[in-house]
């Protein structure tokens, strides 16, 4: 305890003595006092945005320093934080407070580093001054400086494009129309040029190149299918965010074409019947139309066939007399389905069949029919329903009974061999 008080009496003398030595009045040449502390990180910083400011003693070799660090303009101050010397009790480094330190024998220390941020445009900057800089009680630097910055305007690009379109209005519709015309409203912000692009790609970003000034666009001979208009604007703060607008255009109906014609829906010789799994694998679709044109079928609700690869379930072609087949070798699952047919060639179709309803099911052995609008009725679901809980107690009937006859060989086997062993010793 002796010992702990000796060595804080010891650290109050050399805080005081050191004090004393920097706030006294030792007289040393102009030549020999080439330390300073100097503040840097200025420049220019856009309004709202965070900088750094470092404070730093160097120039000399010493061991106590003194001084004020000012920020004065636009700012304010997120941190100030003090270096790693001994500060004397409320004299570490903070904004137009003196601080006075000490420190083993250093040439270089960061006294604070000071938190920035602009919040406003102005001019400001950071000054150290009330320098004084000892090693072993002799001044070897008074040198202060400052560092100055600026605060400008932040940055504002312009805002989002509003477009719209009198050809297609509507994204999620599709229009015969060829023809785009599209119209957007400018930025509330404003801009002095627009880039835009259209294509087939969901995100595109146009180039960073003005195509127009106005805020309309013709582009004519699209195609069959989703298109893209994408746009952005620019102004004299740089480009703003892309707006995408959704075009879909479809086939033009030629009434001259026949209407295609679905005659026979049906399953093959081997088709599979998959009560467990409730799906029906073995299914062919054929019919009438165009000749050499596709046959885009549209199923509803989609049939779940995969995708890949893309040319197992390409649309069907209709052959030189008129004729198409589809066939489907993946489990289908149970349930009501609706199927449209139409013939299609480049930007033409015919129009559309008939709507005709189906039936896919694993009852009774499997089977796929068309049915009438009276089918899907709630009665006729919940009689589909038992009939498939009928074939199931069947196939279980059948794997039970399969089992009871395959144990029954087996216990006849056992026990011809046990009586014949039996005999044998007799015999014996």
């Amino acid at each position: 305890m002796k010992t702990s008080k000796t060595s804080l009496r010891s650290k109050i003398l050399f805080l005081a003595l050191s004090s004393w030595l920097l706030l006294g009045s030792v007289s040393v040449p102009a030549a020999f006092a080439a330390g300073s502390i100097t503040p840097s990180g200025g420049g220019s910083f856009t309004n709202g945005s965070t900088f750094t400011i470092t404070v730093r003693a160097s120039g000399a070799t010493f061991d106590s320093l003194q001084g004020t660090i000012s920020v004065t303009g636009p700012v304010s101050i997120v941190s100030f934080s003090p270096g790693s010397a001994t500060w004397l009790p409320g004299k570490s480094p903070a904004n137009n407070n003196q601080f006075v330190g000490i420190v083993s024998a250093t040439s270089s220390l960061t006294v604070a580093t000071i938190r920035l941020r602009g919040t406003k445009e102005g001019g400001g900057k950071v000054t150290v001054s009330g320098v004084r800089l000892a090693k072993s009680g002799s001044e070897v630097g008074t040198g202060g400086g400052s560092t100055s910055f600026t605060i400008t305007r932040a940055p504002t690009p312009p805002g989002g494009v509003a477009v719209s379109s009198s050809s297609h209005p509507n994204p999620e519709e599709s229009y015969e129309a060829t023809t785009l015309i599209v119209t957007w409203e400018p930025p509330s912000n404003g801009a002095s040029g627009y880039s835009y692009v259209l294509d087939q790609a969901a995100e595109t970003i146009p180039p960073e190149t003005i195509l127009t000034t106005g805020t309309t666009a013709t582009i004519e001979g699209l195609k069959v299918g989703t298109h893209y208009f994408h746009i952005r604007a620019k102004n004299n703060d740089g480009w703003g965010g892309v707006a995408h607008f959704r075009v879909n255009i479809r086939p033009a109906v030629d009434n001259s074409l026949p209407t295609p014609v679905i005659t026979e829906i049906s399953t093959v010789s081997d088709y599979q019947n998959d009560i467990e799994s409730g799906t029906l694998t073995g299914i062919i679709f054929k019919g009438t139309g165009a000749s050499d044109h596709t046959m885009n079928l549209t199923f509803t609700p989609e049939l779940g066939l995969p995708k890949e690869p893309p040319e197992k379930y390409a649309a069907p072609v209709v052959d030189l007399q008129g004729n198409w087949q589809f066939s489907i070798t993946d489990p289908v699952k149970a349930g009501f389905y609706k199927l449209v047919a139409q013939a299609q060639k480049e930007g033409t179709v015919s129009p559309p069949s008939e709507t005709i309803l189906f039936e896919v099911s694993v009852a009774e052995g499997g089977k796929i029919r068309r049915i009438t609008s009276g089918d899907t009725t709630e009665a006729y679901k919940q009689k589909e329903a038992a009939r498939v809980a009928a074939a199931n107690t069947r196939q279980n009937t059948i794997i039970a009974v399969s089992a009871a006859g395959v144990a029954l060989i087996i216990i006849g086997v056992a026990y011809f061999l046990i009586r014949r062993r039996m005999l044998n010793k007799t015999a014996l």
